[in-house]
């Protein structure tokens, strides 16, 4: 599988990417355009969780594209840092951790992370540490469990699409319109054949009014419980699994296996004693009998 995204209309997607108030680090920076982590991860939790295919790229590329003007690609970075409105693009995921601890140690928490930029302050319980935060599966995992919260609430793909980008109804529709344009460019399929069934609720239909405000942030903060449950499920079922690991390997464990071996050893050695003294005393009757009737043949 090719991970970069070719795009065939160069211009719409341009125009898309410029849209985005992202710049590099360093303005000198050479850029390593061969790290697609973010496309592997969405491509993966899409198969997974039967996402519609391309719409969490989309929403990845709509959240940090970053554009090659050389190869004409576009992909999401995974080391992309956002806060008061301008992003970042990092060179490595220790650089964009220091930025994000530089953020917070100024006070600064309302900040988005990663390939799907994750508020760290609307989603405190996504993720156990900056390093989980960076990890393209585990970012992209949290926004895929977000977005099916999403959907389980509006019935439908593209307005949880709409959703995911903020509690802001008339933001949200800019956003949805952005996202289709890069699912119907990275898919290949004509607009009237991806999934764009309407929300079950009427409500999204008018974003203007306070009952959409209300339905949209109660959507949002269940989706929101619903992936941060899924998340420290995965983190325990994790560290579980890490424990066993290193416990089967601890010296105190090999040492009290090999002792409780050696115990069930001589139990049943024991057990097989008494089993044999029975018949070691009944063929010892049987052998004194025989030689009572003939001494001479007894114990041949």
């Amino acid at each position: 599988m090719k991970t970069c995204l070719k795009l065939t209309a160069v211009g719409l997607f341009v125009a898309s990417f410029l849209s985005m108030d992202i710049t590099p680090s360093y303005a000198n920076q050479v850029i390593d355009f061969s790290n697609y982590s973010c496309h592997a991860a969405t491509r993966s939790h899409e198969r997974a969780s039967a996402i519609p295919n391309d719409l969490l790229t989309s929403i990845a590329l709509a959240e940090t594209g970053r554009w090659d003007a050389e190869k004409k690609e576009m992909f999401a970075w995974p080391w992309t840092v956002t806060s008061g409105g301008s992003g970042t693009y990092y060179p490595t995921q220790q650089e964009a951790i220091e930025a994000v601890q530089k953020l917070q140690s100024r006070g600064v928490t309302n900040i988005d992370v990663g390939c799907m930029q994750i508020n760290l302050q609307y989603h405190p319980n996504a993720f156990a540490s900056l390093d989980q935060a960076f990890n393209p599966g585990t970012n992209v995992g949290y926004a895929k469990n977000f977005l099916l919260g999403l959907h389980k609430s509006t019935g439908s793909w593209i307005q949880a699409a709409a959703n995911y980008h903020s509690a802001n109804p008339q933001l949200n529709l800019n956003y949805r319109t952005k996202v289709l344009r890069i699912w119907r460019e990275v898919s290949g399929v004509p607009l009237e054949q991806l999934p764009l069934k309407p929300s079950n609720s009427q409500t999204f239909a008018d974003p203007g009014t306070r009952v959409t405000q209300t339905v949209l942030l109660n959507s949002r903060f269940r989706a929101r419980l619903d992936a941060e449950r899924s998340a420290q499920k995965h983190v325990k079922a994790r560290d579980q699994l890490q424990a066993w690991r290193q416990a089967r390997t601890s010296p105190s464990l090999i040492g009290h296996t090999a002792a409780l071996q050696r115990a069930r050893m001589l139990q049943r050695q024991r057990s097989e004693l008494e089993n044999m003294k029975p018949s070691f005393a009944q063929k010892r009757r049987q052998q004194l009998n025989r030689w009572r009737k003939n001494p001479y043949t007894a114990f041949r």
